[in-house]
């Protein structure tokens, strides 16, 4: 890009984003708020304008070079927008994906706001896989629930990756702001508006596998869920704690006394057993798919899906060569 078009107001933005990310991470991300910020406060007829100003003082037409530096240029708008947005980045820790706004999940397309949990590459990563292993199995429609579904980012990701009329997923959280938000991202995903739907559940209320049940038969539990230990917690950056939803990174409160982080990750065992999910004929397919922190929760997650009827379980590491996926199969 020519200099011209950083003019003096980038260097400081540049400057202000390395103190806090380093060099590359800071070009990488004022890059991608540049590109947003084009996107979301377009400029119009700036070349045009400077054509027509050109032409009116009986001056040469602008080349092709410095039209396209005009371009590039950002108005006073999205100069103002771009240098809020690294304020709040650097000084109030606000993610990036909050700032921006959107986050592509798969085939989907996201809204992210705060404080509802930000979808992950790790999630996006076995939710493709899964969409995978459905496809090949091609059962007919399967009906999934999507447990501490968020932003919806599971459930449209694996509606917009299968063919139409294979799943019908239904996604509960207990957070009225990931339900809403959740709400929102289904509108933006036409493909997916046929197959899921969300709702505000508290899964460890009495009585919701009764409830779920009502609805009829389920094929699958999916879930990613809280499961940050207190420990982890109070080592993460403040760029998670001071913005997402404590709820949907620890399970129960974060002074609870459970170390392992793998509470939810149990009570979505017993709740997938009540709902026959362990019962039956043995299909390829998982029961219950799971997210876990890594191989320090594998034998816990593992433990819980066998005392629960899923006698046979899978771990699928993540691209990182992290353990970060367990699946419980019900096999006879």
């Amino acid at each position: 890009m020519p200099r011209s078009v950083l003019n003096n107001t980038v260097i400081p933005l540049l400057r202000q984003l390395t103190k806090k990310l380093g060099p590359q991470q800071a070009k990488n991300e004022l890059r991608w708020m540049a590109d947003h910020v084009r996107k979301a406060i377009p400029t119009k007829h700036t070349a045009e304008h400077a054509t027509s100003a050109r032409l009116w003082r009986d001056q040469p037409a602008p080349s092709a070079e410095e039209t396209e530096v005009a371009s590039k240029r950002f108005s006073s708008v999205q100069w103002a927008w771009l240098r809020q947005a690294v304020h709040d980045r650097v000084e109030t820790n606000k993610p990036l994906q909050y700032i921006l706004g959107t986050q592509p999940f798969g085939n989907a397309s996201l809204l992210t706001r705060a404080p509802v949990l930000i979808p992950r590459w790790e999630t996006e990563e076995w939710v493709l896989k899964l969409s995978d292993m459905i496809r090949a199995e091609n059962t007919g429609l399967l009906n999934i629930l999507d447990a501490c579904t968020g932003s919806g980012c599971v459930a449209l990701g694996l509606a917009c990756a299968l063919p139409r009329e294979s799943v019908h997923i239904t996604g509960v959280d207990v957070s009225h702001d990931a339900c809403d938000l959740a709400i929102e991202n289904l509108l933006r995903n036409k493909k997916a508006k046929q197959a899921v739907e969300f709702q505000r559940l508290d899964l460890n209320e009495q009585g919701v596998a009764s409830e779920l049940k009502s609805r009829g038969m389920w094929d699958m539990v999916v879930a990613n869920p809280p499961y940050v230990t207190p420990n982890e917690y109070a080592e993460l950056d403040p760029d998670v704690k001071d913005w997402e939803d404590v709820r949907a990174l620890v399970p129960g409160d974060p002074m609870d006394v459970d170390q392992s982080g793998l509470s939810f990750v149990v009570r979505l065992a017993q709740l997938a057993r009540e709902l026959g999910l362990a019962d039956g004929e043995s299909t390829n397919l998982p029961r219950l798919v799971v997210e876990i922190g890594g191989a320090h929760q594998v034998n816990g997650a593992r433990q819980a899906m066998h005392d629960n009827g899923f006698n046979l379980t899978e771990v699928w590491k993540d691209m990182a060569g992290i353990d970060r996926v367990v699946l419980g199969y019900h096999k006879t």
